[in-house]
């Protein structure tokens, strides 16, 4: 990126800001007596290392160059990731294709392209916009390469589900996890880095590590060896604390040890080596019996994308298959941390899988509610090089709504200038018959602007609904600017809206944060409850917008069926 702007010095002194004819001070001393001099086109880069500290914030950039930077930044960042991506040399795992996945160029191409599009027509800095989109665009490329090499490289489906089945039919076991809770008892205290404590609980330690070796193709002597190496290199390490919490009956000997301790430490290591070997022999009998179904294409709702988070390890494979339809939210957030405690992004998608995938991935996530729901079987014609069937991405978009009703695909299929429909005007008048009108504004200049304070702190709670004008022309749209500017309402509120297609629609009630209002295209911004998803919804889908009067807090769900309100629930009086 290159911009330029005017600058003055005196011989090879500093750079400075010229000041306009007819200021006598500026940002720096030196500022007014040099602008009589010729001011100087410069490259802002090149002079940045000798431009005056006291002007750097009076030097003007043309239009477009903070977009430009901003654009530079974000190729730099998303080729540095392919670039790494490419070259990663150990194992192929599908969790991390999962985390890759999520941090792909694709997902802000559109960001980028939005930026660029005022700069492409500038006559200063449209070359560089033009440049600065080929390039993006490239990188675009190499970071889908990069991940295709990466899916290509891992293991196969086939090899994924059998591995993670049969550690569901151990882990199934009661008895297993019994004996590695015993285990860590005679550590005394609970599992952690540091203090000779293992980091993990054997079993999981020991699930984990054999998965890892038996995806990457080794045999059952080499994932045995390969899970002793791992839990050695910290349950090696592990001092017992509580001698009588070793599991009887012992299998070793006293006899032969210097002291009682000498013989608890030789009994507890050889009691881990024992259940490991037993475990991973367990693992190799479910593997050799697992056998796989049918490899016929079906839809399946993915609630709780993307596949990032610590209990995802086992449903990460899924990111390898193909979206169908767009991201929406999922109500789900409050249920998706990571080890340190932050909240893990919680959207859902539609995915065309195998079928056993679908069956392997729907058993083990059995005590997960609505986490995965089966869709419609495919045919070998419903997806093809130039993408889904319109039929296809109906059924998706049917998954989707029971994830999240309100799709833009969905108001897109309106056309242009819509009008409410019948629903919508009923359910509007229906409101409007119970809130009462706008309190009146008082007649004295110093009392108005309290009047228009308690309006809108009555609308904040939940205690007056904004319901649109069916036409155009009507005053709601204004009472709405005032509502929200200069600053959006505080807290959670709720909005009445109507989702799903015009022949099969709905009214529900969605929770968010109001991010403005666009009165010339009649547009609301809403971000829903705990999401980043910025939602544009057109004031003909619009029923009401108030309040969360029941839920004060950031507390409830993303959205919910409409119900029409019991009379005298919207009067403020």
């Amino acid at each position: 990126m290159e911009a330029t702007t005017s600058l003055v010095r005196s011989g090879t002194g500093k750079w400075h800001v010229p000041v306009p004819d007819g200021k006598r001070w500026g940002h720096c001393q030196h500022a007014v007596r040099l602008s009589g001099g010729t001011a100087e086109q410069v490259v802002v880069l090149e002079a940045l290392g000798e431009l005056c500290s006291g002007c750097v914030s009076a030097m003007e950039l043309p239009d477009g160059a903070e977009v430009l930077w901003r654009v530079l930044e974000e190729i730099l960042r998303a080729d540095d990731r392919a670039e790494r991506l490419a070259a990663a040399a150990g194992p192929h795992t599908w969790p991390s294709y999962a985390k890759e996945l999520e941090r792909a160029a694709r997902h802000d191409d559109d960001t980028v392209r939005g930026l660029l599009k005022p700069v492409l027509d500038q006559p200063e800095l449209g070359a560089q916009g033009w440049r600065a989109l080929r390039v993006w665009t490239a990188v675009v490329q190499r970071s889908d390469q990069a991940l295709a090499a990466y899916r290509a490289a891992a293991p196969s489906a086939t090899a994924t589900i059998s591995v993670t089945a049969a550690c569901d039919a151990v882990a199934a076991d009661r008895k297993v996890h019994e004996e590695s809770r015993a285990l860590g008892a005679v550590l005394g205290v609970g599992y952690g880095y540091g203090y000779g404590r293992p980091s993990l609980e054997l079993w999981t330690m020991v699930r984990a590590a054999w998965s890892m070796a038996r995806e990457q193709g080794q045999d059952a002597g080499g994932a045995l060896d390969y899970a002793s190496a791992v839990v050695t290199r910290e349950w090696g390490k592990a001092r017992v604390r509580d001698v009588s919490a070793l599991p009887l009956p012992a299998m070793t000997y006293s006899a032969g040890h210097a002291s009682p301790a000498a013989w608890a430490e030789a009994e507890f290591h050889h009691q881990w080596h024992f259940f490991v070997q037993r475990w991973c022999a367990r693992l190799e009998a479910e593997l050799a019996g697992a056998s796989q179904g049918s490899d016929k294409q079906q839809l399946l709702l993915v609630c709780g994308w993307p596949l990032t988070g610590p209990h995802d390890r086992d449903l990460a494979f899924l990111a390898q298959y193909e979206q169908i339809g767009p991201r929406v939210p999922w109500g789900g957030a409050d249920q998706r941390y990571n080890p340190y405690g932050e909240s893990l992004p919680a959207d859902a998608v539609v995915l065309a899988v195998p079928e056993f995938a679908a069956e392997r991935a729907l058993e083990h996530a059995t005590g997960q509610r609505g986490r995965l729901v089966s869709g419609e079987p495919l045919t070998e014609d419903s997806i093809t090089p130039d993408g889904p069937a319109p039929a296809v991405l109906g059924a998706a978009r049917a998954l989707l709504r029971t994830a999240f009703p309100l799709l833009a695909e969905d108001v897109a299929e309106d056309g242009r200038r819509p009008r409410p429909s019948e629903r919508v005007r009923e359910a509007r008048a229906w409101l409007r018959g119970r809130r009462g009108s706008q309190p009146a504004v008082h007649w004295a200049p110093q009392r108005q602007e309290d009047s228009r304070y308690r309006w809108k702190e009555s609308f904040e709670m939940g205690q007056w609904i904004w319901v649109p004008d069916d036409t155009a022309g009507g005053p709601a749209g204004q009472e709405l600017r005032e509502l929200t500017e200069p600053y959006p309402p505080h807290g959670v509120m709720r909005l009445i809206v109507e989702t799903g297609v015009r022949s099969e629609a709905a009214l529900h009630v969605v929770y968010g944060i109001v991010g403005g209002w666009d009165l010339r295209r009649r547009v609301l911004t809403f971000t829903g409850r705990d999401t980043e998803h910025r939602l544009s919804v057109p004031v003909h889908r619009i029923v009401g917008l108030t309040g969360d009067r029941d839920r004060r807090s950031h507390d409830g769900p993303l959205w919910e069926e409409y119900t029409p309100p019991a009379a005298h629930q919207y009067r403020y009086w």
